[in-house]
C-alpha cells in the first residue's frame, strides 16, 4: 500500500485498538489498588515492559531506520488528539514516525495547545490538521458534569472544554447526549482551528478535519473506525463528500 496516501488517515477498514498482553490483567488490577506496595509493583511490571518493548522496538526497527529521522522530522498531518490511553497513534497510521505530529491533551483541545498546533501547521507546513474525539470520552463526562472538586489544573482544563460541549443542546439518553457532546466538542475545535489558521485554509495550503474514533460502535459503523464530522467547517455529510479530500477516498481503481 502506498504510504502517501491520505487513505489511511480516514480507514474505512478497522481501527482497533492494539493492546500490550499485558493490558487485559493489569486493568482490572489497577482500578482496585489500595496500598503503596500494589502501586510500587504495577510500576515496576509497567517499566519493565516499556524497556522491553523499546527493546524489541529498537531491534526490530534496525539502525538504517533511525538514520533516516535522526537529522529532522518532515510530518504530512499535525494531529489533535485527546490523551485517553485507549486512543493512540495506531489507529490512524501504523507507521507514525516522521508522518504524524501528534499534540494530546485531555478532551482534543486546540486552545491548549496552540503553540504545539502552531508548529507543526506553520513550522512544519502539514497540509492537513486532524482532530480527533473519540466516543466515551472520559473529559467530555466531566465538562457536562460538576467537576468542582477535582484539582485546580484539571479544572481549568475542564473549564474551556465545558464552553465548547454545553453549547449544543443535548437530548435523548444519556449514552446519546454523551456522544452528542463528543461531536460538538470537536466541531468547537475545528472552529477554534479555523479562526487561527483562516489564511491557510482559504488559500488552500490547509485541510482541517474534524473525526470521531468510535472505540464502541455507537454510530454502528464498526468498532475502531473514524467518523469524520467536520472538514474545514462544514458538517452536512452530501456538502463534505464535494470536498476533493474525501472525492480522493473514493476514486475509482482500474485494472
Amino acid at each position: 500500500m502506498n504510504k502517501r496516501t491520505f487513505l489511511k488517515f480516514f480507514a474505512l477498514t478497522s481501527g482497533t485498538l492494539v493492546l500490550a498482553n499485558s493490558a487485559d490483567s493489569s486493568s482490572a488490577a489497577h482500578h482496585g489498588v489500595s496500598n503503596t506496595q500494589e502501586l510500587q509493583e504495577m510500576a515496576q511490571k509497567m517499566f519493565g515492559e516499556v524497556i522491553s518493548q523499546n527493546d524489541y522496538y529498537v531491534n526490530h526497527q534496525g539502525s538504517a531506520f533511525f538514520e533516516k529521522l535522526k537529522n529532522s522530522q518532515h510530518p504530512r498531518a499535525t494531529v489533535i488528539g485527546c490523551s485517553d490511553s485507549r486512543f493512540q497513534s495506531d489507529s490512524l497510521d501504523a507507521t507514525p514516525e516522521n508522518d504524524l505530529f501528534i499534540i494530546r491533551n485531555i478532551g482534543n483541545q486546540f486552545s491548549s495547545n496552540m503553540g504545539s498546533v502552531e508548529y507543526g501547521v506553520r513550522h512544519l507546513n502539514t497540509p492537513l490538521l486532524i482532530i480527533v474525539g473519540h466516543s466515551r470520552c472520559g473529559a467530555i463526562k466531566a465538562a457536562l458534569g460538576d467537576y468542582s472538586e477535582e484539582g485546580p489544573h484539571i479544572i481549568r482544563e475542564l473549564d474551556s472544554l465545558s464552553l465548547a460541549v454545553r453549547k449544543t443542546s443535548l437530548m435523548g439518553t444519556d449514552e446519546s447526549k454523551w456522544l452528542a457532546a463528543v461531536i460538538s466538542n470537536v466541531h468547537q475545535q475545528a472552529y477554534y482551528a479555523q479562526k487561527e489558521f483562516k489564511g491557510d485554509v482559504e488559500c488552500g495550503k490547509l485541510t482541517i478535519v474534524g473525526v470521531v474514533y468510535d472505540l464502541s460502535n455507537d454510530f454502528n459503523n464498526g468498532y475502531g473506525r473514524l467518523k469524520i464530522v467536520n472538514i474545514n467547517g462544514e458538517s452536512n455529510p452530501e456538502k463534505m463528500m464535494e470536498f476533493p479530500l474525501m472525492k480522493s477516498l473514493f476514486k475509482p481503481v482500474h485494472f
